[in-house]
Parts: C-alpha cells; sequence; structure tokens
C-alpha cells in the first residue's frame, strides 16, 4: 500500500498511528512523504508532492494509494499527473476531502475503481477509548470492506436515509466533496455526470455558502443531467438549520430520486462509496435506499 501526502500537511503522530495498524493488518507500507518539506498551507512543493504521486504508480509493488489527509492541494497539480501512464496501471485512490479532485480525474480517464473513503491520518490513525467509539471504527471499516465488494449502504444504527424527491435511479456513482467538485467545474477534470448518482458531502460550509455551490451546479446544467442525487454529512457549518430548506430546494432541479442523510465524508462514523461503479437510488415515502453495484 503506497501512502502519499497529495494536499494539506501532516502531523507526526496520526501518521505514525496510521501505519501501524496498517503494519498490525499484515500490510506492506511505503510511504512517499518527507515531514519537514512543509511549504506553507501544503504538505511540500508542487513539485515534490508530484514525483511521489508518479513514484508510487510506478512502483509495482504498490497496488493501492492510500492518501494520508485532504486539506488542499491537489487541484495544484491535476495539469501535470501523467494520467495516460496512471490509467495503465489502474492503482485505485482511497481518500475524500480535496483527494475528492484525483478521485474525479482519474474517473475522466476510465478508472472505476477509486474508493471515496478513510485517510490514513483519520480514520485509520482512531485509538478509540470507550465501547461506543469502538463501534463506530468497527462500523466504519466494515463500510469502507462493503465499498470494494459491493451491496447495499449500510447506515449506522438509528439512522435512516429521508426521501426528498421519490424514484428510482441506476447509474455511476459519483461521491464527492462539494466544494472541490464545483472548483473543477470548466475544467477537463471533471467527469460527465450525465444519469450519474451524485453524492455530496462537506464541513465547516455556512448554509449560504452551501447554497453558492448548488447554485453553480444549477447554473452549470449539472443537477438537470443527473440520475439521482444524495445529499450527505455537512457538518460544522453556520445557519446548519438552514440546510434542509437548501437541500428541499435544489432537489427540485433533479430529474430522478433525491434522497438526504447519508453519513460519509467529514463525519464519524462513516460510510465508503466506490467511485464510477454502478449504483442504484430508490426513493419513496417510506425513506430511501442506495446500493452498489458489482
Amino acid at each position: 500500500m503506497g501512502v502519499f501526502a497529495p494536499a494539506g500537511p501532516l502531523e507526526a503522530d496520526p501518521l505514525a498511528r496510521g501505519i501501524a495498524r496498517l503494519h498490525g493488518w499484515g500490510l506492506e507500507v511505503i510511504v512517499e512523504h518527507t515531514p519537514d518539506c512543509r511549504d506553507r498551507f501544503l504538505a511540500a512543493p508542487d513539485s515534490e508532492r508530484l514525483a511521489a504521486i508518479e513514484r508510487l504508480v510506478r512502483n509495482p509493488q504498490v497496488d493501492v494509494l492510500l492518501a494520508a489527509r485532504g486539506g488542499y492541494g491537489c487541484g495544484r497539480i491535476l495539469d501535470r499527473i501523467d494520467w495516460h501512464g496512471f490509467a495503465k496501471r489502474n492503482v485505485p485512490i482511497i481518500g475524500f476531502s480535496d483527494i475528492t479532485a484525483l478521485l474525479l480525474t482519474a474517473l475522466t480517464t476510465g478508472a472505476r475503481n477509486g474508493i471515496f473513503g478513510p485517510m490514513l491520518c483519520g480514520l485509520f490513525a482512531r485509538e478509540p477509548t470507550t465501547d461506543p467509539e469502538v463501534e463506530n471504527v468497527r462500523f466504519s471499516f466494515d463500510a469502507f470492506a462493503r465499498a470494494w465488494h459491493g451491496g447495499d449502504v449500510l447506515l449506522p444504527p438509528g439512522q435512516t436515509l429521508q426521501t426528498l424527491k421519490p424514484g428510482k435511479a441506476s447509474g455511476p456513482l459519483v461521491p464527492a466533496t462539494l466544494a472541490v467538485l464545483t472548483s473543477l467545474l470548466g475544467t477537463p477534470f471533471l467527469p460527465s455526470l450525465r444519469g450519474a448518482i451524485l453524492v455530496i458531502e462537506d464541513v465547516n460550509e455556512a448554509a449560504y455558502r452551501v447554497d453558492r455551490y448548488l447554485t453553480h451546479l444549477r447554473a452549470a446544467g449539472i443537477l438537470a443531467e443527473l440520475g439521482g442525487l444524495v445529499f450527505g454529512s455537512f457538518s460544522n457549518g453556520d445557519d446548519a438549520e438552514w440546510l434542509p430548506s437548501v437541500f428541499a430546494e435544489f432537489a427540485r432541479y433533479v430529474q430522478g430520486p433525491v434522497a438526504s442523510g447519508l453519513p460519509m465524508g467529514h463525519c464519524f462514523p462513516c460510510v465508503s462509496l466506490p467511485v464510477g461503479r454502478n449504483g442504484m437510488l430508490e426513493a419513496d415515502t417510506g425513506g430511501a435506499r442506495l446500493g452498489i453495484g458489482p
């Protein structure tokens, strides 16, 4: 497993804990990161982060690329990554948040094996100290495994998906962090979303900013071409009580079913989703169900 830091800077302790967990699972870990190379708000200068990705992609011992954390920085190097070579190796990327930029760009190359899921310094580095935390870690890792194998997306006990617009849809699953998704509009790095089931989440975004991003997607014609839409977690933002009305308003612009309440991305516990694999969304008055194809 290749560990890389394509975005924000890392802290030594969670990095070490995450690596220790992978070693405990019997995995060989190749880390492409030099802690003393931090460049302002980046893990390292663009050239070094880019070189780290290229070394891992070329390394025949690396079967999976696990992002250490998100933050910001992937967008700065998208146009310099050898995506042809990347597609040839077809190495899955795991991550979310700013890693959305890599996952979606990989999808434009035809890769459908990325996972919008936990990162090394997040879930992999957690050391639960209470029974509920232990259960939440176990659930999150089980959901991570389920993203690889397919089946119904299971939610934590007591949680359900709410229907905002009824209907049934099938199409490619495209999970994304909303702010990063909208930053790719007008670039060659955004895959076609026609017929897709878009699943979006974010963190630290006030209700008006979420509205701004959704307005951007509507104006760009994205919402109208979707097969379905699922609103995930939107945590730690101001005026969160207004989000349900924002979601309900923009659900009207989607032709297919719309649901909300999926715990993914910046939350705990969380589910993971494959990027580009076929999915199914069914929503009716009794609630909604999201499924992952084989």
